[in-house]
This record gives C-alpha cells, sequence and structure tokens, in this order.
C-alpha cells in the first residue's frame, strides 16, 4: 500500500488497523562510470515494490532519493542534503507519521552516508515511545548470500541496477577500480577513506575523487554483474523483508524516556 498512490480515508483507515509504516532512503551520487547516480535509491524502490505485492496491507512511503553524499561531491551530479539537513528532512517526516499514529518505522536505506542521520532520528523516535528498525540492505544481501556482497558501485549494485533498469547502466564504461594512493607510497589505499600501513587501516580524511579515479570501490568488481544475480538478490530480500514486517509489527512499544 504506497502512502502516494492512497488517499488520505484509506490511509486513515490503514492506520486505525496498524501502526507501522516502511520508508525508503536513497541518495543521487557517484557510482563509477558505468552505473546512474540514483543508484541508491533505484535498489529500495525496487525492495519496496516488491514488498508491496508480498505485503499490500503494509503501508509504504515515499523513498527519499536524496542524502548524505558529500563524500562525493566532486563528481559531476551527485547532489548532497549533508548529514544535518537529511537528519532534519527525516526527523520531519517521522514527526508528521507519529502524528497520524505512526509507532512502528522501517527504514530501508540504500547508502551507507545516510546512517549517522536516520540512526540519530531512530534513537529519538524510540525514546518517544516507538520502535525503529535500520534495514541497509546491501549488507544484509551480504548475509543471506556471502556471493551477494559488495562494496560501492560494483557487481553488487551493478547487478541490482542491470535487472531494474538495464538500460540505464553502461557496461562499456566500466574500468578497473584503480585506487590512488595518494597519500604516498607508504600509504596504500583501501578505499573510502582506509590506508594501510604496517598491517593496520588508519583512515585519510578526503573527498573520493582524490583516490577513486574511476568512482567505483570493491572489492566485487563490476565487470562480473549480471541481471540474474540482481533479480535473485533483490527477490530474496523482499522475501526476508516481508518477514520481518511481520515480526517487528509485533515488537512491544518501549515507555518514553524524557531528556
Amino acid at each position: 500500500m504506497f502512502l502516494e498512490r492512497s488517499t488520505w480515508p484509506h490511509v486513515e483507515e490503514y492506520l486505525s488497523r496498524r501502526d507501522l509504516v516502511v520508508l525508503g532512503f536513497g541518495s543521487t551520487e557517484n557510482h563509477g562510470r558505468h552505473n546512474p547516480l540514483g543508484t541508491d535509491w533505484m535498489a529500495p524502490q525496487r525492495i519496496l515494490e516488491l514488498l508491496d505485492e508480498r505485503r499490500p496491507d503494509v503501508l509504504v512511503g515515499p523513498t527519499l532519493k536524496l542524502g548524505s553524499a558529500d563524500h562525493f561531491i566532486d563528481y559531476p551530479g551527485t547532489l548532497s542534503l549533508g548529514d544535518e539537513l537529511l537528519y532534519q528532512v527525516a526527523k520531519r517526516i517521522c514527526s508528521q507519521l507519529r502524528h497520524y499514529g505512526v509507532r512502528h518505522f522501517v527504514f530501508v536505506n540504500g547508502h551507507g552516508g545516510n546512517a549517522k542521520s536516520l540512526t540519530r532520528v531512530g534513537y529519538e523516535l524510540n525514546d518517544a515511545g516507538c520502535q525503529v528498525a535500520l534495514v541497509n540492505w546491501w549488507k544484509l544481501a551480504g548475509q543471506l548470500d556471502p556471493k551477494w556482497g559488495g562494496g560501492h558501485g560494483g557487481a553488487q549494485e551493478t547487478s541490482a541496477n542491470l535487472w531494474i533498469d538495464p538500460s540505464a547502466v553502461d557496461l562499456d564504461a566500466v574500468a578497473p577500480m584503480d585506487l590512488v594512493d595518494d597519500g604516498g607510497d607508504a600509504l596504500k589505499t583501501l578505499g573510502f577513506d582506509s590506508v594501510e600501513f604496517e598491517g593496520l587501516t588508519p583512515t585519510l580524511l578526503r573527498r573520493a575523487r582524490r583516490y577513486a579515479s574511476n568512482g567505483w570501490i570493491g572489492p566485487d568488481d563490476p565487470s562480473e554483474a549480471s541481471a540474474e544475480w540482481g533479480r535473485d538478490m533483490l527477490t530474496a530480500m523482499a522475501d526476508w523483508l516481508a518477514d520481518f514486517v511481520d515480526a517487528f509489527a509485533e515488537s512491544p512499544l518501549p515507555d518514553p524516556i524524557e531528556r
């Protein structure tokens, strides 16, 4: 039951029976030369469409297509709200839903950079007497099947895109990861700020384009992606999510805490 495709009386009737909503969160940002900028919202949106097929009596809110992606702003087309504005937007959405009676929130997230803001909102909702679950789909997919695990713009996400919208993927543009050791020869770049030095992995704080010349960060190689992988992975995620929502809906509500 998609909120934006429902009338307000239908939503009112639903909330007289249930207090659960599922919300998608994504981003519009670089995912390599070969993937669309919308990768991080396309996968959550597809998972929610599959969830709706399995649980049509679960309220699904609009997927937020912008997130916190300051790390990637040097790649043209990346649009970032940043941590604070994403927090404010997510808080506003959830506050309104709570006003209508929602007490169980499921956040289906497609971008790691959103986690900080969504966690902050979740803690505040929990303090107010709600239950909140954060589902980072790409991490859980790797738990469902280790061969589905992936990084940023690699085979995992490329496979998802090949199933969702193959016309949006430019496989001819796939290039080697080609990470740059921008901290010097002694500091090997591992990706997402990490470098290796004498067996340990400290962090160098810089934006991604300084070291990710092609924009994707493995270890999964996008040249190994397939639509079949994407179909099997996202379908399995939707199956799991449907069962999780059933169980989560029965989670007891916590006592509110004044802070």
